[in-house]
């Protein structure tokens, strides 16, 4: 459409005269532009006043509740922001105070565990100690039983050998008797000694 109208324009111009210009052709037909692109005082005045009113009503009614919808969004996001950024420094604290209580629970259990191997191992030498002492007090009292009981066989071997000699000397002078009874009867009685001590 426009380039109707420069067309129908051009015409016009090559229509009138030389000394013309266009404002001067379009005043004398009357105004031929289109009405927005006439200048009207009246249109533009109320134009301006509309568009101030327009602001005036969207100011109380549309950009009142905007702006402060849009303080109090930003007002919860940095609200939100701090908020994270106080759990993100607890959190880390939390992680801190968690690694130290690690750390000693650590340290103690190697101090414990230390301590009860010291333990297990003094346990183990005092064990080994009483098991010598009470193996040496056996050996000691079984070499002295045996001590004592050899010294009693012994005694003991005295007095049979002194008896068994004395009944022998007490048959021998009893009979008197040659070589070859001499020796049965030596024989007979180290048979009823034997027999007797079985």
């Amino acid at each position: 459409m426009s380039a109707e109208l420069n067309g129908l324009q051009f015409a016009q111009a090559a229509e009138t005269p030389a000394g013309e210009t266009h404002t001067e052709v379009a005043h004398a037909e009357g105004g031929s532009l289109p009405p927005f692109l006439r200048f009207d005082p009246g249109v533009w005045c109320w134009t301006a006043i509309v568009f101030v009113v327009l602001l005036i009503i969207l100011r109380k009614t549309a950009w009142g509740p905007i702006i402060s919808s849009l303080e109090e969004r930003e007002k919860t996001i940095k609200d939100s922001l701090d908020q994270a950024a106080k759990i993100q420094a607890e959190s880390l604290r939390i992680t801190e105070e968690q690694n130290k209580i690690l750390a000693a629970a650590r340290h103690e259990a190697n101090a414990l565990l230390q301590s009860s191997r010291q333990a297990s191992e003094d346990l183990r030498r005092k064990l080994e100690q009483a098991a010598n002492e009470e193996k040496a007090r056996i050996i000691a009292s079984a070499t002295a039983e045996i001590e004592t009981s050899k010294r009693a066989a012994m005694a003991e071997l005295k007095r049979t050998t002194a008896d068994l000699s004395i009944r022998i000397a007490e048959k021998l002078i009893q009979a008197s008797l040659d070589d070859s009874k001499q020796r049965t009867l030596v024989d007979q009685l180290i048979n009823e000694v034997s027999s007797a001590k079985a």
